[in-house]
């Protein structure tokens, strides 16, 4: 593994999106605090960063749903304690300026290039590149980023128990809270937690004879997020102290 990329932001990271063509993948990053916000786009093949556009006044409430080659696919959610879906709302991934937005109060992912909403009128399909209701599209394609998030087990899980002896013969560690744990075909990824006066999250690469190839610590506090690591493609991503992207190329 060799480090590809590193970054950091003046804000926070809270979200990130996989966009662009196939041959060309590209992310959206949105760095934000609790006045305002910027989108960044990182591309792949050229491992370069460019700043995009300031967040949408709005953006506390956009939730990324999928992206397209031109456009980011958000779910706009309602305000309150336990939001619901107010619209599906898409961006130009160029300018960030708003393409389209179409009210419903539920959204389902059929292909990656339409989805099922739900109206006070009834259910339609939604073609996503043109915010336009179309027929159901019978010929599906594949879907151009498939990313893979980590298994998370939480604490109080059966299976944590073993995790937890594995870490201690392994690696003497005593570990707590929970894990995010995946495996590849010649290496293993862990997300795990200590506490030490604090909980702190640290990232554990090791290959399949339990050496070590990388051990990252990520954060501290209770404000940790749930799935603490992506892989795309060749890559590994993760964020250490909130602000700051790790991008690993295997």
């Amino acid at each position: 593994m060799k480090k590809k990329f590193t970054y950091r932001f003046d804000k926070a990271i809270w979200s990130l999106g996989y966009w662009g063509n196939p041959d060309q993948p590209k992310l959206w990053i949105e760095s934000k605090d609790i006045e305002s916000g910027n989108w960044f786009s990182y591309e792949f093949q050229t491992n370069e960063l460019y700043p995009m556009t300031n967040s949408p006044s709005h953006h506390s409430h956009l939730q990324w749903l999928v992206g397209r080659p031109t456009l980011g696919i958000f779910v706009r959610l309602q305000s309150g304690k336990n939001p619901g879906i107010e619209a599906i709302e898409a961006y130009q991934m160029s300018d960030g300026k708003l393409a389209y937005a179409v009210p419903c109060q539920m959204a389902k992912i059929i292909t990656e290039e339409q989805i099922f909403i739900q109206q006070k009128e009834g259910g339609f399909y939604l073609d996503l590149d043109s915010g336009q209701f179309s027929n159901l599209k019978t010929d599906k394609t594949s879907v151009h980023f498939q990313f893979e998030s980590p298994t998370h087990i939480e604490d109080s899980q059966e299976q944590f128990q073993a995790f937890k002896q594995f870490f201690h013969l392994k690696f003497s560690l005593e570990i707590g809270k929970g894990l995010d744990y995946w495996e590849g075909k010649d290496k293993l990824i862990f997300s795990y937690y200590l506490y030490d006066g604090a909980w702190k999250n640290f990232l554990l690469v090791c290959d399949l004879d339990f050496q070590i190839i990388l051990h990252e610590f990520l954060e501290e506090g209770e404000l940790m997020g749930y799935h603490t690591f992506q892989i795309f493609q060749n890559n590994l991503l993760f964020i250490q102290h909130k602000q700051q992207l790790e991008i690993y190329e295997f």
